[in-house]
C-alpha cells in the first residue's frame, strides 16, 4: 500500500488567512483593527452566516455592534484584517452554517468561518471562570477570557480525536454505523484521545471496544488532521490494516458493520442503500482515499 505524504483534500485544513502573533500583537493594535475601514467584519449569528453565490457576506466595523464578542481572525495574503463578530441570537432565514456551506467557500472563507465557529462555541461554554466561577472577561482580542477575582486566564481548548479507515488483507474498507444513525449511514471510526494515551493507543483501543478489531502498532499510518468544531475536536486521520476477519459491532456505540469492496460500495451508494459522510469531513476524505477516485455527490450525505 503505496500512499501520497499527506491527504490533500481536507476542506476544513487549506487556509489562506494569517494568525497573528499572540505574543507580540498589543492591544493598541486590536484597537486599530477595531476602527479601519478596511477591516472586514464576519457576523456570525448561532453559528451562522449570510452567504450569497457561494461567497460570505462580510459586514463593516462601523455598522457592527460594539457589545457583540469580537474576536480578531487575521490578515489575509494582501493584508486585510479580518474579525468575527459573535451573536447568540437567532439567525434570519436563509443562513447558513459550516455543514452546508463549507464544501462551497473558496481557502480563506472556509477558514475564516472554521475558527469563527470554533472560537464561538468556546465563548458561550466558559463565560465564567472554572476555578471560582465569577464571570470572566473578553481579553487578548477574543482569544483568553480572564478571571476579574482570581486573575487565572482561559485559553481555548481543543479536544483530540482519531479517525480511521479499517481495511484488510484482500483491501476492503470496514465502515459502520452508529446506534442514532439512519440505517443507510456509514462511516469510518473515530473517537477521542483519553489522559494517559497517544493517538496511536487509541485508534487500537477504538477499534478493540466498537468492531473487535485488533490492530498492530506498525500497522497503523497517519494521514493527516482536520479541524471539526462542532464542537471543539481536531481530527486526526489514520488508516489501518488489520487481520481480523468477522469484526462485531459493540452494541452500544456502533450497530453495524461492513467489509466492502470497491464494487460493493459503487453498487450499494448508487443503489441507494449507503449513505457516506459529507464532503467536509475527513470522514469521507479517508474513504475516497481507499476507493481511489471522488466520491459522486450523491453518495455523500449533505
Amino acid at each position: 500500500m503505496e500512499l501520497d505524504p499527506l491527504l490533500t483534500s481536507l476542506v476544513l485544513s487549506r487556509s489562506e488567512i494569517r494568525r497573528r502573533n499572540r505574543e507580540t500583537w498589543t492591544d493598541i493594535d486590536w484597537e486599530a483593527v477595531k476602527t479601519d475601514p478596511k477591516t472586514k467584519v464576519l457576523l456570525l449569528k448561532s453559528g451562522k452566516i449570510e452567504v450569497v453565490n457561494n461567497q460570505i457576506i462580510f459586514s463593516n466595523v462601523s455598522s457592527t455592534d460594539k457589545d457583540l464578542i469580537w474576536v480578531d481572525l487575521g490578515i489575509d495574503q494582501v493584508g486585510t484584517p479580518y474579525l468575527v463578530a459573535i451573536d447568540e441570537s437567532v439567525a434570519p432565514a436563509g443562513w447558513n452554517d459550516l455543514r452546508e456551506v463549507g464544501a462551497k467557500l473558496n481557502d480563506l472563507e472556509v477558514a475564516l468561518l472554521v475558527t469563527s465557529v470554533a472560537i464561538a462555541n468556546w465563548h458561550r461554554v466558559n463565560k465564567h471562570c472554572t476555578n471560582c466561577g465569577t464571570a470572566s472577561t473578553v481579553t487578548a482580542a477574543g482569544w483568553t477570557r480572564e478571571c476579574p477575582d482570581c486573575k487565572i486566564v482561559h485559553h481555548p481548548r481543543t479536544d483530540a480525536a482519531i479517525i480511521c479507515l479499517v481495511v484488510d488483507v484482500q483491501d476492503r474498507a470496514l465502515l459502520g454505523s452508529r446506534i442514532n444513525w439512519p440505517d443507510d449511514f456509514f462511516s469510518t471510526f473515530a473517537g477521542f484521545v483519553e489522559p494517559g494515551e497517544s493517538a496511536e493507543m487509541t485508534v487500537i483501543r477504538e477499534l478493540r471496544e466498537e468492531a473487535g478489531v485488533d490492530i498492530a502498532y506498525e500497522d497503523i499510518i497517519y494521514r493527516g488532521s482536520q479541524v471539526w468544531p462542532f464542537p471543539a475536536s481536531l481530527m486526526l486521520g489514520y488508516r489501518v490494516k488489520t487481520n481480523t476477519k468477522d469484526p462485531v459491532a459493540d452494541g452500544y456505540e456502533i450497530s453495524e458493520v461492513r467489509w466492502y469492496t470497491r464494487n460493493e460500495l459503487k453498487a450499494d451508494c448508487e443503489a441507494g442503500k449507503l449513505s457516506l459522510p459529507s464532503k467536509i469531513s475527513i470522514a469521507r476524505a479517508l474513504i475516497e482515499e481507499w476507493y481511489g477516485a471522488e466520491l459522486p455527490q450523491s453518495w455523500l450525505r449533505p
